[in-house]
């Protein structure tokens, strides 16, 4: 059985230091470094910076859900970002971010990309859980909230 948080790690979660959107996407993005998810760093923050100049990924809730689907990731993971005070996304609701859920996923990754948006949804429409996420102590209790199952 494949589990949410197998598609993230401890080292993909950061107390965001940025105050501004496109920042905290890309400083989010750089922790995919040293990993095997993606060959071209740069490459992706360019697409998710691009994608949210169309439209906000701030879903509201304090949520934002920044994603991309680009050639160069190997590996489908997500990051989890979580600011404290935080930040303005352009959000539906017009209210600041505190936890962002950065998602890259490869081209050929799409029935995947949507299994793994809707789990990832699931876990945050829950006030509890995002309770939960910021005020995490650790960044092992962050990917224990993402331990369900994928293929439920």
């Amino acid at each position: 059985m494949t589990l949410l948080s197998d598609y993230s790690s401890t080292t993909y979660i950061k107390r965001l230091k940025s105050r501004n959107k496109f920042k905290a996407i890309e400083e989010l993005a750089r922790s995919f470094e040293n990993a095997d998810v993606c060959v071209d760093l740069d490459g992706l923050v360019s697409a998710l910076i691009e994608r949210e100049k169309i439209m906000s990924t701030g879903i509201g809730f304090g949520i934002a859900i920044p994603h991309a689907k680009i050639s160069s990731v190997n590996r489908i993971a997500f990051a989890v970002g979580i600011s404290k005070t935080g930040i303005d996304f352009d959000s539906i609701d017009g209210k600041p971010v505190h936890i962002i859920i950065l998602v890259a996923a490869g081209e050929k990754q799409h029935k995947d990309y949507l299994k793994l948006l809707s789990r990832i949804m699931s876990v945050l429409k829950q006030e509890e859980a995002r309770s939960r996420l910021i005020d995490s102590s650790s960044n092992e209790d962050i990917l224990k909230t993402f331990q369900i199952a994928v293929d439920s």
